[in-house]
């Protein structure tokens, strides 16, 4: 990562039952404790995004932020994003706390299989954004296809503001992927 960032968005992941942070959402935060060692003030401020999940009693965002601490991140650098409940709230909330989109420049920040929509997710936002994938580990051929399904949903605008996704596509999105669907 050579360029300078408006911040870096590091988008959040459904905690453990204990509300701590799972393998996967610590790889995508380890990747941005990375991104802060190397390029220090030129990566912006570090967003946190993630409400508190249904069944949960912590915000994505606390929890990350607890973590970035005892990596070496400074509290000045983190701004925390707690209403959002997916990715697209957690692209519109981000771009909300940043003083708006217009000509805010990101580095978003989020598991490899995520990356590609995350990205056209901030773009659709308003945010000029590039990516950095957090890899991965274990089987990911179900994620990469709801990942597919999800772009489906973004192309056909289905998220954009003011409009809904239709009815059928939430029952057709849990009975292919049960409880992964919802972000």
């Amino acid at each position: 990562v050579k360029d300078r960032y408006d911040a870096v968005l590091v988008l959040g992941l459904e905690l453990n039952s204990d509300d701590s942070a799972t393998p996967e959402l610590e790889a995508r935060l380890q990747t941005a404790a990375e991104v802060w060692r190397r390029m220090g003030a030129d990566c912006g401020k570090i967003v946190l995004c993630g409400g508190v999940q249904p069944g949960h009693h912590t915000a994505e965002a606390n929890v990350m932020a607890k973590w970035l601490r005892q990596a070496g991140v400074p509290v000045e650098r983190i701004i925390l994003e707690r209403q959002s409940q997916d990715t697209m709230g957690n692209c519109r909330c981000a771009a909300r706390l940043l003083g708006g989109a217009e000509g805010k420049r990101v580095l978003v920040v989020t598991s490899d299989y995520h990356l590609p929509r995350a990205v056209m997710t901030a773009r659709r936002a308003g945010l000029r954004a590039d990516g950095l994938a957090a890899k991965t580990t274990g089987r990911r051929t179900g994620k990469r296809l709801m990942e597919a399904c999800y772009i489906a949903d973004l192309l056909l605008g289905w998220q954009d503001e003011g409009r809904a996704r239709p009815a059928w596509t939430y029952r057709l999105f849990a009975r292919a992927f049960g409880e992964q669907a919802k972000k």
